[in-house]
């Protein structure tokens, strides 16, 4: 197998394109030092897509802030996937390793997702004024269940609150 170090991303079989059967992932090509390459990227895209979001100068409305949330992070939700599926089935002691890698840099990255105070302000606002923008039932419900997400992790807190929760 190739040393984890010097693989490059179109190298990385996560970072692929998957051409197997239904779109499924080359497991037998994937070795846990694709992981921490793979996740890197992915999380640094995700960011940068949360980063765009908060930072659209429009209006906050339904496709700009909800639509643009559901379709973000499609990188990290596939490597995150193929990760957890073989922690679940295929553990040892390299991935082992791995998880207790990752694990942090997820968290960390969450937090800073759910304690965007800019992010948390658009879907507010939205939340605020659900009534008026002729959502359907399923609309009404994701933005619901957006906004609870974001208070319960904290994102309605002031920011001195939010640093103790994140530390």
């Amino acid at each position: 197998m190739t040393d984890p170090q010097s693989v490059t991303d179109n190298q990385n079989p996560l970072l692929a394109d998957w051409t197997g059967a239904f779109g499924l992932p080359p497991f037998g090509a994937i070795g846990p030092g694709h992981f921490r390459p793979a996740f890197d990227r992915a999380l640094a895209a995700h960011r940068a897509e949360i980063d765009a979001i908060s930072a659209n100068p429009a209006q906050p409305s339904f496709d700009n802030t909800i639509v643009a949330l559901e379709k973000s992070g499609r990188e990290l939700e596939r490597v995150a996937n193929v990760f957890f599926v073989l922690t679940g089935a295929d553990t040892g002691d390299a991935i082992e390793a791995v998880e207790r890698e990752i694990s942090p840099l997820l968290a960390r990255h969450s937090n800073a997702l759910y304690l965007d105070r800019a992010l948390y302000a658009r879907i507010a606002e939205l939340y605020r004024k659900a009534d008026s923008l002729g959502l359907s039932a399923e609309q009404a419900r994701v933005l619901d269940r957006y906004h609870t997400r974001f208070v319960r992790a904290g994102g309605a807190l002031d920011k001195p609150a939010q640093d103790r929760l994140a530390a």
